[in-house]
């Protein structure tokens, strides 16, 4: 190779690789200063959770190996933004000792499994007897299924609702009401009798499509749980924790997400990506503890919420 050619390479490669470190600057703006603040980089955000911006730092790391400038500057982002992700998003609390007055709640996206799922949630409801369980993509389900539910536990009322969403509880279900629009989002608004007390429960399932902007769809399920005001909101919102149109959830109501044991993220598979599945309760009930497990016949985490 002539001299020339080789310089020319060198070069090329150079701006390569600087253009691949102005693209990671972006990155790490976008996701701590912009977030989904604005449609359509609300998109590269979602796609770039912290793990691969932790990722891609140590590919750059190797690429600038022997320009100790940008390397040395380049572990420091690795090192700010690793014990960020740590703070925020790992939880070291131990199980509470839980009382009798402790009470549970399972949520799940069971992800079209029907009769496989069914055996995790019996056994779980034996172990955990939670309030209620809520399910969605739960379209598989069958009858045969939700009889099978019901002979096992002759105290829970279980239904299958709209949208694919299945909700039993430990008491009676006396309404249901069901809300979608246009693929963005679908809710079941449920009125149900607990402990003979009259409460409600919000289960919500917003669309997965990368490409719609979820700012309507959540701004449209906190508007409905403030003007009626449900106990519960469960789902899977398909938007993570960190997002901006969780402000008014935040302001307004109690996350899970603080009292979550390990990584808060629960998809997929456990992966420590996105924290997309979530349950909200009204002020007037503490969340005390938020467990997690994982199957390998649903991509997401199987929540099991405990409160007072």
């Amino acid at each position: 190779m002539s001299p020339l050619r080789k310089t020319l390479k060198r070069r090329y490669t150079i701006s390569n690789r600087k253009l691949l470190l102005i693209l990671y600057g972006i990155l790490i703006f976008i996701h701590f200063i912009l977030k989904d603040t604005i449609y359509p980089i609300n998109i590269i955000y979602y796609a770039c959770p912290v793990l691969f911006l932790l990722i891609k730092n140590l590919v750059l790391c190797v690429l600038f190996f022997r320009e100790k400038k940008i390397l040395y500057s380049l572990i420091g982002c690795f090192l700010c933004v690793s014990l960020y992700w740590f703070a925020t998003y790992y939880k070291t609390q131990s199980p509470p000792e839980l009382s009798d007055k402790d009470k549970s709640i399972l949520f799940w996206n069971i992800a079209r499994k029907g009769e496989r799922s069914m055996d995790i949630i019996i056994k779980k409801t034996k172990e955990q007897k939670p309030s209620f369980i809520a399910l969605v993509e739960a379209e598989e389900l069958t009858d045969k299924d939700v009889m099978w539910f019901k002979n096992t536990f002759p105290s829970y009322s279980i239904q299958k609702l709209k949208g694919g969403m299945v909700l039993a509880v430990k008491g009676e279900i006396d309404d249901v009401g069901y809300h979608c629009k246009d693929e963005s989002f679908k809710f079941n608004y449920i009125t149900v009798t607990l402990a003979n007390q009259k409460t409600s429960i919000l289960v919500a399932d917003v669309n997965a499509v990368p490409f719609m902007n979820r700012k309507s769809a959540l701004h449209a399920i906190y508007e409905f749980t403030i003007k009626n005001n449900p106990s519960f909101i469960v789902g899977d919102f398909n938007t993570p924790y960190e997002s901006v149109h969780f402000g008014d959830f935040k302001d307004s109501l109690n996350s899970f997400h603080k009292v979550s044991k390990g990584f808060t993220a629960t998809w997929p598979y456990g992966i420590p990506l996105f924290e997309i599945d979530q349950i909200w309760s009204a002020k007037a009930i503490r969340p005390v503890f938020l467990k997690k497990e994982y199957y390998s016949i649903s991509d997401h985490a199987l929540l099991i919420g405990v409160y007072k």
